[in-house]
């Protein structure tokens, strides 16, 4: 903990390990990867190419004339992006690639708006600015001042994003009741046959134990959400302290885990964001 404040007091001039940030740069790589896979599959290919509701949301927001460019622009973009994260994630020329990345992000954003894919934008970013991020398929053990700055915004992003979402979680009645993990599951329970790819797949056993036959919650649902609340406010703070930051570390791990478990698809890619983040903690 005394490590950020110090960075933060001195300008973010304390020397670091350039491997703590390559790590990250490593993480964020993959886990755009699988975003932009994502992204391009599933009927994603097919996205603007006939009047869809995707065309009619988009035309609507940004106008008719621009729908006509995003078809032109949309398919070279998803495979230029995808190039992107997998020669980020190998660290060849990884500032240029960050950068192609966060754009790849910004351009999702445009017909799909979410503060996950905002969260991973501003991290690219941050990944862009920093001074070294590795060679190709090799992480650099020395010691500089070169990454301080991204590493300690990357440590600020990722405090911020789990403080707020426990925050959020905290102010819904729905969510603290149990309400949404037991209608999820037993909502995508009845629609995941009808689904054009695999997205997840629930054991009856698991619905059972967190929703009723009619999708309202039981103890153990309530019991979820509050342990869920309870992890997102709890990690950010043992991430900042040396003694418990292994702890926070092996939790947030097993919360992501069960975050994509729900959602495979499409928390894979925040889950390895923000776990690859972790390695931004470390100080050692």
């Amino acid at each position: 903990m005394s490590w950020l404040w110090e960075a933060i007091s001195s300008g973010f001039n304390e020397p670091t390990r350039d491997w703590h940030l390559q790590a990250v740069r490593i993480m964020f790589g993959l886990a755009c990867l699988a975003k932009f896979v994502h992204g391009a599959t599933g009927g994603g290919w097919q996205r603007f190419r006939n009047d869809d509701i995707s065309s009619y949301l988009f035309a609507r927001r940004y106008g008719a004339r621009f729908l006509a460019w995003m078809r032109l622009a949309y398919r070279p973009a998803l495979v230029v992006r995808i190039i992107a994260a997998a020669m980020l994630a190998a660290g060849v020329y990884p500032h240029l690639f960050a950068a192609l990345a966060v754009l790849g992000l910004l351009f999702e954003m445009l017909f799909i708006p979410r503060s996950l894919t905002f969260f991973m934008a501003c991290m690219g970013t941050a990944l862009a600015c920093a001074g070294n991020l590795g060679r190709p398929f090799h992480l650099d053990d020395s010691t500089s001042t070169a990454n301080t700055w991204a590493q300690a915004i990357v440590m600020i992003l990722v405090l911020d994003l789990y403080i707020n979402t426990s925050w959020l979680k905290i102010r819904s009645p729905q969510f603290r009741s149990g309400q949404v993990i037991s209608q999820w599951l037993t909502s995508a329970r009845q629609i995941q046959g009808r689904l054009p790819v695999w997205n997840y797949h629930y054991p009856q056993w698991l619905i059972s134990l967190m929703a009723n036959g009619d999708g309202n919650p039981t103890p153990i649902a309530r019991v979820a959400a509050w342990g869920t609340i309870a992890l997102e406010f709890l990690i950010p703070i043992g991430l900042l302290a040396e003694s418990t930051r292994p702890v926070a570390i092996a939790a947030g791990i097993g919360m992501h885990v069960a975050f994509a478990g729900l959602l495979p698809r499409h928390l894979a890619a925040y889950s390895l964001c923000s776990t690859g983040a972790y390695f931004a903690f470390l100080n050692g």
